[in-house]
Formats: structure tokens, sequence, C-alpha cells
């Protein structure tokens, strides 16, 4: 991000009203609450894994090792 920029707050509206005061700004000049990191998968293969991984619930379970 270009240096002049650094300082700016986020800019966003909170719940209250207020504009928001967070400084650390992602590029798209809004904080990590109120600009998403990501915006989901794009491709056919990634929606369809999202998918997968939201049927899942969770991390797969470790397996004991066999004696």
């Amino acid at each position: 991000m270009p240096a002049d920029l650094w300082d700016l707050p986020c800019g966003a509206k909170t719940r209250a009203g207020t504009p928001c005061k967070i400084t650390a700004l992602y590029f798209g000049g809004r904080c990590k609450w109120h600009g998403g990191l990501s915006t989901g998968p794009k491709s056919e293969a990634g929606k369809e894994q999202s998918r997968i991984n939201g049927r899942k619930g969770g991390r797969p379970k470790r397996q004991k090792p066999e004696s």
C-alpha cells in the first residue's frame, strides 16, 4: 500500500453508526472486520470443495495407529 495511506482509518461505519477507527488496512481500504479477507471460492471446483467441507463438520479425526 502507498505510504501516504498508512495511517488512514478504515472508514466503514460500525453498527453504532460511528466511523471505524482501525488503521490496519488491507488493499481494499478496509480493516479485517469491514473489508473481508476472503471473498469465497470462485471456481466451480472450489465451490464444490467448499460444499464438501461444510458437510464434513470439521477436521477429520486422527486414527489410532495399528499396533
